[in-house]
């Protein structure tokens, strides 16, 4: 409230016409009370008149001075306006520069890269050949299946043989002559052999059981046959070592001197100890040939490796390819920011010239307040005059009366020369930001068609 109240003044008094040309101003000038009651007297004007009276001419002559004064002020605010503008307007930019230069560095990448491009890619195709043919030889219709790593399985493989070693060295320290540490050296070369030679049975035996050509099968057979028939001998034999052991507890005898055994001797075992080594043996073996079959790669031999060759130079291939379209964007990266560089400069540009336009439009806006306060008084003073003479008069006043006063000076004309130069401005403005993403698509379509041809050249 309190800002409204302190700005009304100012406006008023910025609408007021220079000193000595208010209405009373004039009439005390020019004696226009007196004129008009003089001339009604005399009939002046006649009723059928339709020029203007002296007085009437002689109040425009007075203020046409001073019109004209801020006439020739206006004037020269909007020619000086419209020189600034001119000075300030945006600059036409190349916009075709950056993305020529960018053009020709993308070819010359994607030229370097054509035959690293090709070879991959060949590699990759060849590996892909090369795992169909396999599938449709050995008639897989599946996709492989393998740990990604494999060294859980080797974990687990390492945790049931210490679990055996552990529980074979108890079972071994009870009657062994040297005691926990000849126990335990006993139990780890049995559960190593027993883990090792479990997961021969699995990787090379149990695998080749389901290969698709007869020889690799039967040879498969005989590889499973002959390691089961030594892991059973393996573990019949620690068995039947604890068993004695166990029968000769008490006895000086040597730790293995007598390496003897028998088939039948199984049906003999008397020591819960050896029957439950010998199961636990056999479980941690059957445990190994699982891990052996499946555990460390795909169950059909060779094709998790295949799958693995495709895979990995598929990846090889995409990393390529990735590393490739960064090397071919950078010079759009450059030419990108080139044309944002020269398209900010023009909206720079651009807001300096409407900064200048408002700052033009206020000085006008008061230079044609005081336009309109000249001709405002000039009126009044005319209005004044004739509403004397018609009521002083005989006679009807002139038809003229009812018109309004002739104006001091020329119609006021809008800003229309800076308001153009404005438009202009903006229309070149919004031409150069079309050009400049036109051209960045353009770029990102030629090196999606750059990468296309790579591509094609590469299955050709």
């Amino acid at each position: 409230m309190d800002g409204g109240q302190s700005q009304a003044p100012s406006v008023r008094a910025s609408v007021r016409p220079p000193p000595g040309l208010s209405a009373s101003a004039l009439d005390k000038k020019l004696g226009l009370r007196k004129r008009a009651r003089e001339d009604a007297a005399r009939n002046v004007p006649r009723h059928d008149a339709t020029d203007l009276s002296a007085a009437e001419l002689a109040v425009i002559e007075v203020v046409a001075a001073e019109r004209a004064r801020v006439d020739q002020a206006r004037n020269l605010a909007k020619a000086e306006a419209e020189r600034r503008l001119r000075a300030l307007a945006p600059t036409p930019q190349d916009f075709a520069g950056p993305a020529l230069d960018a053009r020709l560095a993308l070819k010359q990448g994607a030229g370097r890269l054509a035959q690293d491009w090709s070879e991959m890619a060949r590699a990759a195709a060849l590996t892909r050949s090369e795992l169909s043919a396999f599938k449709d030889a050995n008639q897989l219709r599946r996709a492989a299946h393998y740990p990604r790593s494999t060294m859980l399985q080797a974990g687990l493989l390492l945790l049931a043989a210490v679990f055996e070693s552990l529980f074979s060295a108890a079972l071994f320290a009870e009657d062994d002559a040297r005691g926990l540490l000849g126990g335990a050296i006993t139990a780890i070369g049995l559960s190593g052999a027993n883990v090792t030679l479990g997961f021969l049975a699995g990787f090379l035996g149990l695998r080749y059981l389901q290969h698709v050509r007869f020889l690799t099968k039967a040879l498969g057979a005989l590889a499973f046959a002959f390691i089961a028939f030594l892991g059973l001998m393996l573990n019949l034999f620690a068995a039947d070592w604890r068993d004695q052991l166990a029968a000769l507890s008490g006895q000086q005898i040597s730790g293995g001197d007598d390496a003897s055994f028998h088939l039948w001797s199984l049906l003999q075992l008397s020591s819960p100890q050896a029957i439950i080594l010998l199961m636990l043996g056999a479980g941690v073996w059957v445990f190994a040939a699982l891990k052996g079959y499946s555990g460390f790669d795909d169950p059909y031999p060779d094709f998790g490796k295949m799958d693995r060759a495709a895979i990995a130079a598929s990846e090889t291939l995409s990393d390529f390819r990735a590393e490739a379209r960064e090397d071919l964007e950078k010079p759009i990266d450059d030419a990108k920011k080139a044309l944002a560089v020269r398209l900010e400069k023009m909206r720079a540009e651009f807001a300096a010239m409407n900064k200048a336009f408002d700052e033009a439009s206020v000085k006008m806006e008061a230079l044609d307040r005081q336009v309109r306060a000249i001709d405002d008084a000039a009126a009044e003073a005319v209005h004044l005059y004739r509403q004397e003479n018609a009521l002083a008069r005989t006679s009807p006043a002139p038809a003229y009366f009812s018109a309004p006063p002739p104006k001091a000076g020329p119609s006021l004309d809008p800003m229309q020369g800076c308001a153009q130069l404005i438009d202009e401005a903006r229309a070149r403005l919004a031409d150069a930001q079309a050009q400049s993403a036109q051209a960045l698509v353009d770029l990102i379509t030629e090196l999606d068609d750059a990468t296309a041809h790579l591509d094609a050249a590469d299955h050709a």
